[in-house]
């Protein structure tokens, strides 16, 4: 796991990162032994996340982020906090979708429509996931 030497540190010293990663966690009720099982690491290497002595790669806070099942806004402020860009924006599409829904002259019924197709798209999704 490659360091970053550009990090954000809180006022303590410990990484952005690793005072998210703990939020999350323990509003989860889990260790961080737990964790790293759910992530399939070593419970020291979470630990070291959390301390703000290790900086992780992209994959591994993806990682992460599944193994906390975090929804789309934690994950990019997770990825933010590691020092990484939002997966949101590095699809097109996604952006695309979040601009035409941000537009003021978007037409209220169009973003009704809109709104209703990407419901219905996460929903297909979701169950598509779960019959696997």
């Amino acid at each position: 796991m490659a360091l970053q030497e550009d990090r954000v540190e809180s006022i303590d010293g410990r990484s952005a990162l690793g005072e998210l990663l703990e939020s999350f966690r323990t509003a989860r009720g889990w260790s961080q032994g737990r964790l790293a099982q759910q992530a399939k690491f070593d419970p020291s290497f979470v630990s070291r996340l959390e301390a703000g002595t290790r900086a992780p790669e992209r994959e591994t806070v993806n990682r992460l982020a599944d193994a906390l099942v975090l929804p789309i806004a934690d994950r990019d402020r997770l990825m933010a906090a590691a020092g990484f860009r939002s997966i949101t924006l590095d699809d097109p599409l996604i952006s695309e979708l979040a601009l035409l829904l941000a537009d003021p002259g978007l037409p209220e019924s169009v973003e009704r429509d809109l709104r209703a197709v990407i419901r219905m798209a996460i929903s297909y999704a979701r169950n598509s996931r779960e019959q696997r």
